[in-house]
C-alpha cells in the first residue's frame, strides 16, 4: 500500500517566527534560555505554563510550539502534552510545527543535556520542514550519539499533530 504525500510545513526562519513555548513550570527557563541559544527571537516568543490557562489576543500566528511536559509517575506524558497542544491552539496557525519534549520525573536537566536537547529540537524542526522525506537532515554520529543520551536520561523529542 503506498503512503500518501504528507503536506510539510515550509522551512521557519528562527529569527522572525512567531514561537509558543508551553511546559511545566520548572522546565520553562530551560525552555527560554535554549530558545535564544537557538536564535529566536525574545520578543516574537510567547511562554505558557501547562497549569495556567493562556489569554485569547485573537492572535493566531504562531508557526513553532514547543512543548516540554515532565513525566511524573503514573501520569501519561503524552496525554499531557496532547491536553496543553489542544490548549495553545488557539494561538497556532493551523499546520504549525509541534514539538514535544517530555522528562522523566527524576532528571535534571544539566548544560551539555541542554545542548544535546537544543540540537534535538532543531533537528525535529528541521526535519518537519523539508522540502521532501528525501531532503531531511542527516544526522551524524555526534548527533546520534546525543540522542541516544537523551533517551537514556530519560528524554524523548517527538513531534505531534494535532
Amino acid at each position: 500500500m503506498a503512503r500518501s504525500p504528507r503536506e510539510r510545513h515550509e522551512p521557519i526562519d528562527l529569527r522572525s517566527a512567531e514561537v509558543v513555548l508551553a511546559g511545566t513550570h520548572d522546565l520553562l527557563p530551560v525552555l527560554r534560555s535554549a530558545a535564544v541559544r537557538a536564535g529566536v527571537d525574545a520578543a516574537r516568543m510567547r511562554v505558557v505554563g501547562v497549569e495556567d490557562v493562556p489569554d485569547p489576543d485573537g492572535r493566531a500566528d504562531a508557526e513553532l510550539a514547543v512543548i516540554a511536559i515532565r513525566r511524573s509517575g503514573d501520569d501519561p506524558a503524552f496525554h499531557r502534552a496532547q491536553e496543553t497542544a489542544e490548549l495553545i491552539a488557539p494561538m497556532l496557525r493551523p499546520g504549525a510545527v509541534r514539538i514535544v519534549i517530555t522528562v522523566s520525573g527524576r532528571t535534571r536537566l544539566v548544560p551539555k543535556l541542554e545542548r544535546a536537547l537544543t540540537a534535538e529540537v532543531l533537528h525535529q524542526l528541521g526535519a518537519a520542514t523539508a522540502v521532501s522525506g528525501f531532503r531531511r537532515p542527516f544526522r551524524n554520529l555526534r548527533t546520534r550519539l546525543g540522542t541516544a543520551g537523551l533517551r537514556t536520561a530519560g528524554l524523548r523529542v517527538f513531534r505531534l499533530t494535532v
